[in-house]
C-alpha cells in the first residue's frame, strides 16, 4: 500500500511540473527582409533580427512598393524616437502593407510619410489606412515600369547622389568652356580676308620686369607649376608647386613664381603639349617635364606657336645673312690675295738704289 501510495504521489508531482506554460503571442506578421533577416510584428513591439523595438515610440512610417523587371519588391522605413529602422528587399508586399495598416492603427502618434519618388499622397493614404486593412492598398501605389538604373539611384546614399550631381556639373561646365574657347579662337584666327594666323602681328604687352635690350614680350598671364607624376588617388594640392606669373616674349619664356624662376630659350625648346587645363614644356636640359596650368591654354599655345615661328624665321634669316657675310669676306680675301699675288710678279717689282 505505501509503495503505490509513492508512485501516486510521483506521479502527481510529475504532472505538476508537466504543466505547459502560457504560450506566447503569435506574432501579427512575419518574413524576411534583406540577406535573410527575420521580422516580427508583434501587437506591441517589432522584433528584427533580435532586436525588439517598441511600437510606442514610432513616429514616422514610409513604405517604398517597388517592381523590377517584372517582381514586385517592398522597402519599409521606420523611425523610433532618435533611431531609424530600414527593412530592405521585402519580397511580399502584401506583408507590408499589412503592418503599415496595423501599425496606422495602433499607433495613433505615428505619422505616415510618402516615398521618395513621390508615389502617391500622403494624406489621402494615411486616412485609407486608418479606415481599415481592407483599404490598405491605397496608401501608396506601386511603381510600374521601374528601371534598374531608377532603383540603384533611390538605393543609394544621399551623399554620394550629391557628390555624382556635382561631378556631372563640373564636367559640363569644363566641355561648355572648352568650347566656348575653341569657338571663339577659330571666330578670331579664320576671319575671311585675313592673313595666317602665324603671319599676323602681335602687340606687345606691359609685363613687370626687366627685359633684354631689343627684348619685347607677347604675352603674360597667371600661371600655376604643377607636377604629372603623382601617386594614385592623390589629392589636386599635391601637385601644386609654386604660383606665379608666365610671360612669353619673342626670344625665351619667363616664369616668375613665389619660390623659383624658369627661364627657357626658344632654341633649347623641344616639346610642347596642350593639357586638359595647362600647357607641358619640355627642354633639352630638362629630366622631364614642366606643367603649368592655367585659364586659358589654347590661346597661350597659339600665340607661342606665332612666335615660335617669328623665331624660326628670324634664326634661318640670320643665318642666311651670315653666311651671305662669310662668302663677302672670303670673296674680298681672294681679291686681296690675287692683288698681291700680282703685285709680286718678277719685273713687276719697284728698283730700289
Amino acid at each position: 500500500m505505501e509503495e503505490e501510495r509513492r508512485t501516486e504521489r510521483g506521479k502527481g508531482q510529475a504532472e505538476t511540473g508537466r504543466r505547459p506554460e502560457p504560450a506566447s503571442p503569435s506574432p501579427i506578421v512575419e518574413g524576411t527582409c534583406g540577406w535573410g533577416r527575420i521580422f516580427q510584428l508583434y501587437p506591441d513591439h517589432l522584433r528584427v533580427h533580435g532586436t525588439v523595438y517598441e511600437l510606442r515610440h514610432l513616429s514616422h512610417i514610409r513604405p517604398v512598393y517597388r517592381s523590377l523587371l517584372g517582381i514586385p519588391s517592398a522597402r519599409l522605413e521606420l523611425t523610433f524616437g532618435q533611431q531609424r529602422v530600414i527593412l530592405r528587399g521585402i519580397a511580399s508586399p502584401e506583408d507590408v502593407r499589412k503592418m503599415v495598416a496595423y501599425l496606422l492603427r495602433s499607433c495613433p502618434q505615428a505619422r505616415l510619410l510618402p516615398s521618395p519618388g513621390g508615389e502617391g499622397e500622403p494624406g489621402s493614404g494615411e486616412s485609407a489606412a486608418r479606415r481599415g486593412s481592407g483599404s490598405a492598398e491605397a496608401t501608396t501605389p506601386m511603381v510600374e515600369g521601374e528601371t534598374p538604373t531608377a532603383l540603384m539611384r533611390a538605393l543609394a546614399p544621399a551623399g554620394w547622389q550629391v557628390a555624382r550631381r556635382e561631378l556631372l556639373q563640373r564636367r559640363r561646365a569644363r566641355l561648355q568652356e572648352e568650347r566656348e574657347r575653341r569657338q571663339e579662337a577659330a571666330a578670331l584666327f579664320q576671319r575671311p580676308g585675313r592673313r595666317s594666323a602665324l603671319k599676323d602681328p602681335l602687340p606687345p604687352v606691359p609685363v613687370p620686369v626687366r627685359l633684354a635690350f631689343g627684348e619685347r614680350a607677347f604675352y603674360c598671364c597667371q600661371a600655376t607649376l604643377c607636377n604629372e607624376q603623382l601617386r594614385p588617388f592623390a589629392p589636386p594640392e599635391e601637385a601644386v608647386r609654386d604660383h606665379g606669373l608666365l610671360i612669353l616674349t619673342d626670344r625665351r619664356l619667363i616664369y616668375l613664381g613665389r619660390r623659383c624662376q624658369i627661364l627657357l630659350g626658344y632654341d633649347h625648346l623641344l616639346q610642347v603639349s596642350r593639357q586638359r587645363n595647362g600647357v607641358a614644356f619640355l627642354a633639352d636640359h630638362w629630366r622631364r617635364r614642366e606643367l603649368f596650368t592655367m585659364r586659358r591654354p589654347l590661346e597661350c599655345v597659339l600665340c607661342l606657336e606665332k612666335l615660335l615661328w617669328r623665331f624660326q624665321q628670324e634664326r634661318q634669316l640670320s643665318t642666311l645673312m651670315k653666311v651671305e657675310v662669310e662668302e663677302q669676306s672670303e670673296s674680298g680675301d681672294a681679291a686681296s690675295r690675287e692683288r698681291r699675288q700680282h703685285e709680286r710678279r718678277p719685273g713687276s717689282e719697284p728698283v730700289t738704289r
